[in-house]
């Protein structure tokens, strides 16, 4: 536990679980290009690693990658960026040669290097499969990591590949980025779009079957609301905020709320807290900000209950302990506090993941 938190933040996180839907970005240059050691304590950066995650009192972080390819042109400029941090001395290159990459072996080589880094950890977090191994990283005290995908160009229409990823411990989907997929349409699709089709309609049965989370982040109205519909399982909006509130194709319609809200699903709330300059360590948040997401959260609630909403930081989990304190201090007892900043999100992966 970190020790400059607030005493009643760290009561708080001591007593209930603290999720993050969305709180580690595999697709990051600082991972992709640099391949920093996700298991050494960077204490020069608000972005997240294995030890900060266990001092901010993580129970639960969702870890996701996808297929984007960083140019050399961009790999050269990365080091001139305020952000960039260094990695790892003697580090293996993601891809040895400059032969094309397919999205599936971009996926796979990102999950990849993210497990070494589990597998080379496993006195501080635990890769989750199965509602048995929540249970266990419990025990153990060490921090449960669910590991993501974005997009769905890279499985395509084969089953098979959704299988493959699923046995890897593949656990979450964001089934579009922007655009048209081929079972589903994209936040910036509004003309023509046809909704889920069938062959969509197959994939969401294998991935009910196998154990994935359905997240809705990026799918736009028509799609959400056929996807929701035709789940066996409760799905997700990992990191969007009220459309209402902020007029955007990106967040959430309150009819997609309703929806999610009415099938036991939920909505991850991303908070509009911005990072320090050069992704500089937090020392303080804004309090206009912070008032922000509160609109956010409090609008949810009135449009799906305390049991729809969750927290999505979009790989912000440093920002969490303010958020704690403003969800405190907001007039929320701490038991639906405790829902919303973990509780509701146990509850989905215990429906959702293999027993």
């Amino acid at each position: 536990m970190n020790d400059t938190m607030p005493a009643r933040v760290a009561d708080f996180v001591r007593a209930h679980p603290l999720c993050d839907m969305l709180g580690l970005n595999l697709t990051h240059p600082r991972f992709a290009i640099d391949h920093i050691d996700l298991g050494k304590c960077d204490d020069s950066t608000c972005r997240g690693d294995f030890v900060k995650f266990a001092e901010w009192g993580m129970r639960v972080v969702m870890c996701k990658g996808g297929p984007v390819l960083y140019d050399d042109n961009f790999a050269a400029l990365w080091p001139r960026q305020p952000e960039h941090r260094r990695g790892r001395a003697q580090a293996e290159p993601l891809y040895l040669s400059s032969a094309y990459k397919h999205p599936t072996q971009v996926v796979l080589a990102l999950l990849d290097r993210f497990l070494c880094d589990v597998e080379a950890n496993a006195d501080k977090v635990r890769l989750v499969h199965t509602v048995a191994d929540l249970d266990e990283a419990a025990r153990d005290g060490v921090v449960a990591l669910l590991m993501g995908s974005n997009r769905a160009d890279w499985f395509g229409d084969v089953p098979g590949v959704l299988r493959m990823a699923a046995r890897l411990g593949l656990r979450m989907i964001t089934l579009n980025g922007s655009g048209r997929e081929l079972g589903w349409d994209g936040h910036d699709i509004a003309r023509g779009s046809g909704g889920l089709s069938d062959l969509g309609a197959t994939m969401i049965d294998q991935m009910n079957r196998s154990g994935i989370l359905i997240d809705l982040a990026h799918t736009n109205e028509a799609s959400s609301l056929d996807i929701i519909a035709h789940s066996q399982h409760p799905v997700i909006d990992s990191h969007s905020n009220p459309r209402a509130l902020e007029e955007s194709t990106r967040n959430t319609s309150d009819a997609v709320m309703r929806a999610l809200a009415d099938r036991g699903g939920l909505l991850g709330i991303m908070p509009g807290i911005a990072r320090p300059q050069g992704e500089q360590p937090y020392t303080a948040v804004d309090a206009d900000q912070l008032a922000g997401v509160m609109r956010h959260i409090n609008y949810a609630v009135d449009v799906m209950g305390i049991e729809g909403v969750g927290i999505g930081t979009h790989f912000n989990s440093a920002s969490l302990p303010w958020l704690i304190e403003a969800v405190l201090e907001g007039g929320y007892a701490e038991a639906d506090a405790a829902k919303m900043l973990g509780g509701n999100y146990m509850r989905v992966l215990r429906e959702v993941l293999p027993a």
